[in-house]
């Protein structure tokens, strides 16, 4: 693994590991959920690069060791996430690797934020993995009142108390910068998501027409089945390949919104991936 840095404007950097697999004519990008650090997916990454893909991890601005001094003085929004960090990425890639494959593999978040990166028009295949709209709404029972909870009053009340979001205190998390967690919550109370806060000229997801999969998990809290779909949905011009995993067909009591890139599933699903990369 080669760890590197890339200049994403005049005054932010992010932080890159490249697991290079010599030979290989793919270069994947590998794009976080929420407040996860790119090296919850090394195992995975190295699972490709054992399979002649090329692999790039990173962490977004304000996150792990793309954070520099205090998360209090971070000022950069979700949106940047997309169309700066994930757009700088990319273009390091195409440049870089100027005779791969692109692949994008977004997980959660990540897969929205392809959505928002000029250069994502170039990918060559795109993996969305539980990647989802989250409007409160798209939730039942019990877990639409959690959701709404969450966006209406937690959010707010911890980012206005803090001055960001602690995240690390309360979940597996990393804490998020306040303008983030804001714009986060923000659009997980529109209907529309971040449709509704981002003009049409800064979206890019009727652009993309390269061969996408999008993955669902039945037992995902975090990504209810419908609010995947909704998502992929934005992907018009797309040829969509769906898939659904339950966990009962892989043998397992629970998959859920994360342990998909655990090794646990090396034989199994990461197969699966591999083989819609591949296709």
């Amino acid at each position: 693994m080669q760890l590197f840095t890339i200049n994403t404007s005049k005054h932010k950097v992010i932080n890159c590991s490249l697991y290079h697999a010599a030979g290989s004519d793919k270069i994947m990008i590998i794009i976080s959920a929420t407040g996860v650090l790119q090296s919850f997916y090394r195992k995975i990454a190295q699972f490709f690069r054992e399979n002649k893909i090329s692999v790039i991890t990173f962490d977004y601005t304000g996150i792990g060791k793309s954070l520099y001094g205090n998360i209090k003085d971070e000022n950069s929004s979700l949106a940047n996430w997309g169309n700066r960090d994930l757009e700088a990425v990319i273009k390091y890639a195409v440049e870089t690797f100027p005779n791969h494959k692109i692949i994008l593999l977004g997980h959660s978040i990540g897969g929205q934020l392809i959505g928002l990166a000029p250069s994502a028009c170039m990918a060559d295949r795109i993996i969305l993995v539980a990647s989802q709209s989250g409007y409160w709404k798209f939730w039942k029972g019990f877990a639409k009142i959690h959701m709404w909870a969450y966006w209406h009053l937690l959010i707010p009340l911890l980012t206005k108390g803090y001055g960001y979001l602690p995240s690390k205190k309360i979940s597996r998390m990393e804490s998020l910068p306040k303008n983030i967690a804001q714009e986060w919550a923000k659009w997980c109370r529109n209907s529309e998501y971040l449709f509704s806060g981002i003009p049409c000229n800064d979206l890019y997801f009727d652009r993309i027409k390269c061969e996408i999969t999008s993955i669902s998990i039945d037992d995902d809290f975090f990504a209810p089945k419908k609010s995947v779909e909704r998502l992929t949905a934005k992907f018009e011009n797309a040829s969509i390949k769906r898939l659904h995993f339950l966990p009962e067909n892989f043998k397992v009591l629970k998959i859920g919104h994360f342990s998909l890139f655990t090794e646990k599933f090396k034989d199994s699903i990461w197969n699966i991936l591999l083989r819609e990369v591949n296709i």
